[in-house]
């Protein structure tokens, strides 16, 4: 029987390489001869032989390609279906099917309730990126402290807050420049995102509220010498399968290397822990509001992760075991920290169930 490796190239200008770091996750176990099949259209994969399929991550921008080609022989794991379409997609074709690959590994457990709510037996799996130390684990980390597409705003949910904002990121341009034009350089050159989108007058208040909200807790040797990146990548960049492949590999080993990683991806901070890099989640209610950053989606993987919060234009520590380490209030380049271990258990019966199914 043959065997697969779901990735989901995309169609927009833009990308999210973090479907890519759970496609990379799949290929350790898989032989090196597998073939790509793309998540969103999955009832048109044709052959004359079976695929074994490991079905994780984000499900889907086009529900109406589900259930599967009959020739997929899935393994359900690390399942997460968005509540946008979830009406769209259980369908009573897709609810027939999924019973009949029961109990269905949910990544979360706003996931898991969905799946219950139609009568579908499942369990929290966690996501299988917490697997990657399997290939990915480095044997010492450097210096190199990162931030991937850390959680910040210039704005507000209303137009006093907003100007609030807005005056706060002018004062803190005003008061120190110098800082804000040497973190608006690395934007520019390395953080590539929505950031290098807007005008440079509007970028550079963009980079004072970040520094305004992040100097709160970390010192300004963390924040002017860190590097700087983001998960949004540029299609024009990574046009195939297997560059988008390469570059995600290439991710997990620079972060694999890192002293400690800063962000609000989520498929950042779980390959983190497989990695065994330490890495801190910062939180935000935005991140978990409606549409595709949907409530439910984070539910039992937080658990997981030292947090921090964006709460009121500031960054606070929400986690016992950092705040007891803090240097004079903020987090330095000294910081030691190990992430909590509680993972592990997941990874390993991520890893049991992935080889059963390969071997059988």
């Amino acid at each position: 029987m043959k065997t697969g490796i779901l990735v989901c190239k995309g169609t927009g200008k833009v990308k999210n390489i973090g479907d890519y770091l759970q496609s990379v996750a799949q290929e350790q176990f898989l032989p090196k001869n597998s073939e790509s099949i793309e998540r969103e259209s999955l009832n048109s994969v044709e052959g004359n032989e079976f695929i074994k399929l490991i079905m994780n991550g984000w499900f889907m921008h086009h529900p109406e390609n589900f259930p599967p080609s009959e020739i997929i022989q899935p393994l359900f794991l690390s399942f997460h279906i968005t509540p946008k379409i979830a009406d769209t997609f259980f369908s009573e074709k897709t609810i027939a099917y999924l019973k009949k690959y029961e109990p269905i590994g949910a990544r979360d457990l706003g996931t898991l309730k969905l799946l219950e709510s139609k009568g579908i037996k499942s369990w929290f799996s966690g996501c299988l990126t917490l697997t990657l130390g399997k290939k990915y684990k480095a044997s010492k980390h450097g210096d190199e402290i990162i931030f991937v597409d850390p959680y910040f705003e210039l704005g507000g949910d209303n137009e006093a807050k907003k100007w609030v904002k807005l005056v706060k990121a002018l004062l803190m341009f005003v008061k120190s420049p110098f800082k804000v034009l040497n973190l608006y350089k690395k934007f520019e050159s390395d953080f590539i995102s929505p950031v290098s989108k807007i005008s440079k007058k509007k970028k550079l208040l963009l980079v004072a509220s970040f520094y305004n909200a992040y100097s709160n807790i970390f010192s300004d040797d963390v924040l002017l010498n860190a590097s700087y990146i983001s998960h949004k990548i540029s299609q024009a960049d990574f046009p195939t399968n297997e560059e988008k492949m390469e570059y995600a590999r290439l991710l997990i080993k620079r972060y694999s290397q890192a002293k400690y990683i800063v962000t609000s991806r989520i498929h950042c901070a779980l390959p983190c822990l497989g990695i065994e890099t330490p890495v801190l989640f910062v939180n935000s209610e935005a991140l978990q509001g409606s549409g595709v950053r949907s409530s439910g989606r984070f539910e039992g993987l937080l658990d997981l992760l030292h947090q921090l919060n964006f709460t009121s234009g500031k960054i606070v520590v929400n986690s016992p075991e950092i705040t007891k380490k803090l240097s004079e209030g903020k987090i330095s380049r000294n910081l030691s920290f190990e992430n909590r271990q509680d993972y592990k258990k997941l990874a390993d019966d991520l890893s049991c169930r992935v080889t059963s199914f390969l071997e059988n």
